[in-house]
């Protein structure tokens, strides 16, 4: 595990009384996220979920932002075929399996922006902390392809079907009152109090005894994930292919200027 200050794209820091952080450390980016930084991120949750000192991993963004979702520069443009595609976003998606099927409870901590991948991210941790001046902006639809990572499996189990679709076609935003509101979010704090309040939650986790932590952890995810499978492998094929359209090579143009 590596140490604050690292220059690699994700790092460890330990946080006492059996909790890791895991950061995403891409700050001159706002954490942008790349199929790299999400081989290293499965990593470090598989090695944290092995360690018995560790009784929670706090999951958070190096500086203002948690993350503006995929890095849409990590490719050129002869690069776009949908093998291409389809093997990168396998990669992200082990992500979202990781998380739920490791026992090791995950809680997100966001400020600031969490955009696209970003947000399937904060769905899929066990408890979800923010700042009241977070920003949640889904993006797929917009950048012409489909909500990747699960989102569209997560979202409509927390807020119904009828919510989840005007949050991802027609791409709202969502305010941290919205997050309190939809009941994403745990806890809404001010930005000055976001750390301590998280920690202040994860302290309390890492308090209880860890097997009766992680087996209700395990059996509430196994409910609840009936279906994640099937959803994260359409994705593997809708997606990629949604990037051989029009709408998503202008997306594309734009971000290569």
């Amino acid at each position: 595990m590596t140490a604050p200050g690292s220059c690699e794209p994700v790092y460890t820091e330990q946080l006492g009384d059996g909790v890791l952080a895991v950061v995403l450390n891409q700050p001159r980016k706002r954490n942008a996220i790349s199929a790299d930084m999400m081989d290293l991120l499965a990593a470090y949750l598989r090695v944290a979920d092995a360690d018995e000192d560790v009784r929670v991993v706090v999951l958070r963004g190096e500086g203002e932002h948690f993350s503006s979702g995929g890095d849409l520069t990590q490719s050129g443009p002869g690069e776009q075929t949908v093998e291409a595609a389809r093997a990168r976003l396998q990669r992200y998606e082990t992500v979202i399996r990781t998380i739920r099927q490791i026992g090791t409870p995950v809680v997100a901590m966001a400020d600031g922006f969490v955009v696209g991948g970003a947000f399937s991210l904060l769905l899929a941790c066990d408890l979800v902390c923010v700042s009241d001046r977070v920003r949640v902006v889904p993006a797929f639809c917009r950048i012409g392809i489909v909500p990747e990572m699960g989102l569209m499996k997560l979202l409509p189990d927390l807020v119904g079907d009828k919510v989840a679709k005007e949050i991802l076609l027609a791409d709202r935003e969502l305010s941290a009152t919205d997050l309190r509101e939809l009941r994403l979010a745990n806890r809404v704090l001010p930005p000055d109090e976001l750390e301590a309040g998280t920690l202040e939650l994860a302290h309390r986790v890492a308090g209880m005894p860890p097997q009766s932590v992680q087996i209700t952890k395990g059996i509430m995810n196994a409910a609840a994930d009936t279906g994640l499978e099937a959803v994260l492998q359409a994705e593997t094929t809708a997606s990629p292919l949604c990037t051989r359209t029009e709408g998503f090579r202008e997306t594309m143009k734009r971000f290569a200027r």
